[in-house]
């Protein structure tokens, strides 16, 4: 597999490389000088193919200390290198490179987990079998492109470019719940795999959903909350960028409900139906498109990160309703609503901070402190949960 991965994604690298200007034309118009910056995107997903089998292994061997770290790397290392190099006047072309930087990087740190494992022996039966589960997942993959990245195409539509920056650079500060996501993502599905021989399966796998959601609403609050003063110590030197304050918010719930999708969806994986996956992608990057061509125009930027949010919405719900009709999961409702009513009450108490930098902070932590209190509070704990948290431990 490790062959066809990577021979597959040169040869499409390359392909890209000999259209390069045939391909920006169809994306950008002839008066948009940026073919180098569609080889950089290309080379991007190319340096990412040689990451997708050591990763994969490293799932299957169980180690998710390893392969955590080695996410958390990339996307920690991504981020930083967005912030320095749009902040020092990169634009479209340091986003790029930080992708690029980040995913050779990450290539790098596994290519030893690659090399340790490959071999010359070939298996047709078994690329069969992977094709035909994976082959739905190509449109699936760029209609999740196209849900990703309208809002900045349409945008500059409307605005000016400097409000497109201004705009990504909020959308990366948003996007930090994605840490969470990607290194769980990849650990999820093997473990529900490994649960399903259980006849107790879907209660297990519907208590680890509620554990995990409460995690994720934990990171996307404190995005949320923090976004604006961790945008003031990251950009001192320009203050231009601190307008994307408003849209770490919304931003960091539109990834909060794509990990909503990422629990609520899993179904469709273990029944094997690749199919839907399309289904859904295509009706929510319709929506979103449709969403950005409605609200730009009369809320700018922020209509734009809205509409990134409702797209999320839907993909959520879509993705849970054809998981449960597939594999049904019995859900603890009660307790997910529990987690997403104190995340938001905490998030307008956060509202409340006033503007100087050390008042907000010392606010907005004490609005922060108020969302495991309001979680005790509400009864989301179980009795056996409640015991262990505040069982007294004995004087040594």
């Amino acid at each position: 597999m490790a062959q066809f991965s990577a021979g597959l994604g040169t040869v499409l690298f390359l392909a890209v490389v000999l259209a390069q200007r045939p391909l920006t034309a169809l994306l950008f118009g002839h008066d948009q000088p940026v073919a180098s910056l569609v080889v950089l995107a290309a080379a991007d997903v190319w340096l990412g193919s040689f990451a997708y089998v050591p990763l994969n292994l490293l799932r299957i061997q169980e180690r998710p200390g390893l392969f955590s770290s080695f996410a958390v790397a990339r996307h920690l290392t991504n981020t930083i290198l967005k912030v320095v190099l749009v902040t020092k006047g990169w634009g479209v072309a340091g986003v790029l490179w930080s992708d690029l930087i980040a995913t050779g990087l990450f290539a790098l740190l596994l290519s030893p987990t690659l090399f340790r494992h490959a071999s010359r022996r070939f298996s047709w039966p078994l690329l069969r079998e992977c094709l035909r589960f994976g082959t739905p997942k190509v449109p699936h993959g760029l209609m999740v492109q196209a849900q990703n990245l309208a809002d900045r195409k349409i945008l500059d539509l409307f605005v000016s470019r400097a409000e497109v920056g201004v705009y990504q650079m909020g959308y990366t500060f948003g996007q930090g719940v994605k840490f969470a996501l990607s290194a769980f993502e990849p650990a999820w599905q093997p473990f529900v795999y490994s649960q399903l021989r259980n006849p107790d399966a879907p209660r297990t796998i519907a208590r680890v959903v509620t554990y995990a959601w409460a995690g994720f609403a934990t990171l996307a609050l404190g995005v949320a909350v923090y976004g604006r003063e961790l945008l003031v110590l990251m950009t001192p030197r320009n203050p231009a960028f601190q307008a994307a304050a408003p849209l770490i918010p919304p931003v960091a719930l539109a990834y909060l409900l794509h990990g909503a999708f990422l629990l609520t969806s899993i179904g469709i994986g273990v029944r094997k139906e690749a199919r839907c996956y399309p289904i859904i992608t295509t009706l929510t990057a319709t929506a979103n498109i449709a969403l950005n061509f409605a609200l730009i125009p009369r809320f700018g930027m922020l209509g734009a990160a809205w509409a990134t949010v409702a797209s999320y919405a839907l993909m959520a719900g879509l993705g849970l309703m054809f998981s449960q009709r597939l594999y049904p999961i019995p859900f603890e409702w009660s307790r997910l609503g529990r987690v997403a009513f104190a995340a938001f009450v905490s998030f307008v108490l956060s509202r409340l901070a006033p503007p100087a930098l050390l008042p907000a902070l010392a606010t907005k932590t004490v609005a922060l402190l108020a969302f495991p209190a309001l979680l005790i509070a509400s009864g989301f704990l179980t009795p056996g949960e409640r015991e262990r948290l505040f069982r007294r431990r004995p004087a040594p």
